[in-house]
């Protein structure tokens, strides 16, 4: 096999129902501030299209088989370069969102050279160094970040000088965000690229011995998902308008994690799926108090169970199900 073999590979799926079901979805997406006017409903729906953006940063790096645990530093790396950018030169927040991912996709390159030589737990486990290491950074050059009180003063998004202040003008323009990233990251997987990815998720070693490049494009991959953290990152400090590092920290790469493995780690549809199930549910848990913890932990455990495949696969068994109702 070669990386033309390579590129005959079936490429990730993106959507559950095809184009039209993800037309459907964008357009009843696109009227939902119309239809919810409640300030807390708009805030989660923001948080959830942010959510996306970067939860399919991290699909794309797991289409390499690789586990990283330094999503949340990526996206914070965007989120602090944005805001300081904004802050400190008085750019546009269109321009340094841009600029914040592109240091992103560099850093992680950069990095992706030294430490994706390594594999299994000893790439996971310099990963979680890596995110501990910049939350240490953040409290330590408090002259720049200002440290645990955090940055404040973030100018809102805006474009063409007009601001975004309100949430409904954000959330339109986070789900533009939302449709662009997907739409260019459904290209990249049914690209050559793309499909050289799956082969190194579904065997590195054949791959490699195949003629692939494996350290060139799961380094490929790094940058590109770690850019589209930041570029998540950049929208949640321009839209939040304060950042601190307890928005970046362990835990939150882990929710990332989360959001793809039960959504459907195979799928982009599973991973955006995986952002909308997981987002609310801390908030909709949040009467069980005491509880809260455990009935989350208990709502993935039985998830994973039973839908080891993730949420997408519920289509799939209701079609094995119809099928069978049909030749009984």
């Amino acid at each position: 096999m070669s990386e033309h073999v390579a590129s005959r590979l079936q490429p990730a799926r993106w959507t559950i129902g095809g184009p039209g079901l993800g037309l459907l979805a964008v357009a009843a997406l696109a009227a939902f501030p119309l239809l919810v006017s409640n300030r807390f409903y708009m805030h989660v729906g923001n948080m959830l299209l942010i959510n996306s953006i970067v939860a399919v940063g991290f699909g794309l790096i797991s289409r390499t088989g690789q586990l990283s645990l330094s999503h949340a530093a990526f996206m914070g790396l965007g989120a602090y370069a944005s805001a300081l950018l904004s802050i400190r030169y008085e750019l546009p927040p269109i321009l340094t969102m841009f600029l914040a991912a592109a240091l992103c996709a560099l850093v992680a390159y950069s990095l992706g050279r030294i430490i994706l030589r390594l594999r299994g737990v000893y790439f996971v486990l310099v990963t979680f160094l890596i995110g501990q290491i910049f939350h240490l950074l953040l409290l330590d050059f408090s002259d720049l970040t200002r440290g645990a009180n955090g940055l404040v003063g973030i100018p809102p998004m805006a474009i063409f000088g007009a601001r975004l202040t309100s949430q409904a003008t954000f959330y339109w323009f986070a789900l533009a965000s939302v449709v662009v990233i997907v739409t260019l990251a459904a290209l990249l997987l049914r690209s050559p690229t793309g499909r050289a990815f799956a082969s190194i998720e579904e065997n590195i070693t054949l791959a490699a011995a195949s003629g692939i490049n494996t350290a060139r494009y799961q380094s490929v991959a790094f940058a590109i998902g770690s850019a589209v953290a930041g570029l998540g990152g950049a929208l949640y400090a321009h839209y939040m308008r304060f950042i601190s590092p307890d928005g970046f920290t362990f835990w939150v790469s882990v929710s990332f994690v989360v959001m793809v493995v039960v959504g459907g780690r195979k799928t982009m549809a599973g991973w955006l799926l995986g952002a909308a199930f997981i987002t609310p549910l801390p908030e909709v848990l949040r009467d069980a108090q005491a509880f809260q913890q455990i009935s989350y932990g208990l709502i993935l455990i039985l998830v994973l169970m039973f839908l080891p495949g993730g949420l997408t696969s519920l289509r799939r068994r209701a079609n094995i199900a119809g099928a069978g109702k049909i030749g009984g």
